[in-house]
Order: C-alpha cells, then structure tokens, then sequence
C-alpha cells in the first residue's frame, strides 16, 4: 500500500516546489516595444520607440516622466487620456501600477530650474526692479519668502501666488517669452508616496487642464526634444514626417 502512495507523494511534492517557485520568482518584466502605432484623426504615427531607446542611451526618463533608473516605465497613454472625467477620477487609483502614482503625485516641486544669477546678468542686468517690488513696498529688493509665506496675511498673496504672479508679468510684458509648463521653474520629486494627495491640494486647476491628452503630451514632449537636439521633425511645417496620410 504504502509503495503504491510513494509515487503519488512524489508528483505531489514536484508539484508543490513548482508552484512555490512560479510564486516567488517575478516574472520577467515586459520588453520595451521596438514600434508603437499612434491613432490619429490628422494620419497614423509609428513612433519608433527602440531607436528613440538606443538615442538615449537606454535612460527612460529622458522622455518617460520616471527617474533613469526605471527601466519599465508606464507607457505615456496609462496617464494622458482623452477625457478626465469623473469616472477617471474614481478608477485610476486601481485601474493603474502603484509606481504610477510618482508621475503626477509628486513629493515636492523645487525651483531648481530658475537661476537668479542668469536673470540679473541676461535679462535685467542692475536693474532688479524689473521683478522686485519698487521702493515703496521694499526699499531694497530682498527674498520674496522674507514677506511672502505659505498662506496669504492681510491682503498679502501667498508666496505660490505672488511669485508666479510676478514672473508670469514679467516675462509677458518685458520679455515677451510666456512660461509653458511647470518644467521651465519647478524640479519634481519623483520619490514615491503612500499616500497621494488629490491635485487640489495644491493646484487651482483641474487635473484635465494640468494633464495633457496624448496628443498633447507627445506634441510637447517630442518636438520639444528635437527642438532642442536640433534634429527629428518639429515645427508646424513638419507634420508629414510624423504622421502618414
């Protein structure tokens, strides 16, 4: 009897170590597409994602909005919708990987990008009136965090307020260069959270106005990016290298 039960015992114990490795290996990470296909009412993209990969030297972040260290980054559609509705709202939090939640939750935004030094040297040179206060409200220019704080006192905006207020007149009236984005100032922190506050908390506008929609974001992001390399389609008149009739 009992030899008759050692082979069943056997498999069962095969079986068992299978499934306890199938469980505790990961399973093997998606790999990177090498082309993606963009819908488009103006004509379909095929965006070659492998080449843009090996451009880049394989460093996500460069496009993807995830540190470089990221190697499977979520693809730009899980975030950019068409439509941020009320249904969005509700089922993103699980219709979406955790590891998402960095991309627009946010730890912190720091004004690493702004340079006090270039702006008095190339756009205001001894003239720091251009963006401080005149001498009536302070005699000489100082720090706006020394007046300005978190909350707004007595008539006296809040220091988010007051800063973008002041630079978004200035660069418009003097400089004519409008600011787009939060990039051109803010550095985000990617550092993730356990618990992501809504876009409210800190932003005035809705997460359909703070969000891009798919063809915005590639828009920005991409033509952008040759713009700045000085080579790849950007620019009203390239539309026909992109996207094909």
């Amino acid at each position: 009897m009992q030899r008759r039960l050692l082979p069943i015992a056997v498999a069962t114990g095969i079986l068992f170590v299978v499934a306890l490795a199938g469980y505790l290996i990961p399973a093997p990470a998606a790999k990177p597409p090498v082309r993606i296909l963009l819908e488009n009412k103006g004509g379909p993209v095929i965006f070659s994602h492998k080449a843009h990969m090996e451009t880049q030297g394989g460093q996500c972040g460069v496009c993807h909005h995830t540190s470089g260290e990221d190697q499977s980054p979520p693809a730009c559609t899980s975030c950019h919708k068409g439509q941020y509705d009320e249904a969005f709202i509700r089922d993103h939090r699980t219709a979406m990987d955790k590891k998402q939640c960095a991309a627009c939750h946010h730890a912190g935004a720091t004004i690493a990008n702004f340079s006090h030094d270039d702006h008095t040297r190339d756009y205001a040179p001894d003239n720091c009136r251009a963006c401080h206060h005149d001498a009536s409200i302070e005699p000489e220019p100082q720090a706006c965090s020394n007046c300005h704080t978190d909350a707004s006192d007595g008539g006296k905006p809040d220091l988010k307020t007051a800063a973008h207020t002041r630079c978004a007149d200035c660069h418009d009236d003097f400089y004519q260069k409008g600011i787009t984005g939060c990039d051109a100032c803010h550095t985000r922190d990617h550092a993730a959270k356990t618990d992501p506050a809504p876009c409210s908390r800190c932003h005035d506008q809705p997460a359909g106005k703070l969000i891009p929609s798919p063809m915005a974001a590639f828009h920005q992001q991409c033509m952008a990016c040759h713009e700045k390399q000085g080579a790849g389609p950007y620019g009203d008149a390239a539309c026909n290298q992109c996207h094909m009739k």
